[in-house]
């Protein structure tokens, strides 16, 4: 099964980026296959350059460890990248810069989605 999750709020503002990390892991776990499309704020969590405090949780390497495991894809609205200032060098490796075509494009061929807007 094709999973899609889209996010939109500020990775360390709300949980929402967290549940949709969870929710991706359990299906990955039962051989799913997993899109997380970030859109709006979300994207900040894709900016490698984030030092998160040694007690909070780093978001951009966990996404990074889950794309290395295969099956989950990360794909980074580029209007709301260029809206706040991040640029293609600053994302972490295997993210793709996308656009709502690829968005309509994953509606259309997911089996389930899942959108998550705090």
């Amino acid at each position: 099964m094709k999973i899609g999750i889209q996010v939109m709020v500020p990775p360390y503002t709300y949980e929402d980026l967290d549940t949709a990390m969870k929710i991706a892991e359990a299906a990955l776990e039962k051989g799913h296959e997993v899109t997380l499309f970030l859109f709006a704020d979300s994207v900040i969590c894709t900016n490698k350059n984030i030092k998160p405090l040694r007690i909070d949780r780093n978001i951009p390497q966990k996404l990074i460890e889950m794309m290395k495991k295969g099956k989950f894809e990360v794909h980074i609205c580029g209007i709301c990248m260029d809206y706040r200032g991040i640029t293609p060098d600053m994302i972490i490796e295997g993210s793709k810069p996308s656009g709502l075509p690829e968005l309509a494009n994953l509606l259309a061929t997911c089996d389930r989605f899942i959108n998550l807007m705090a």
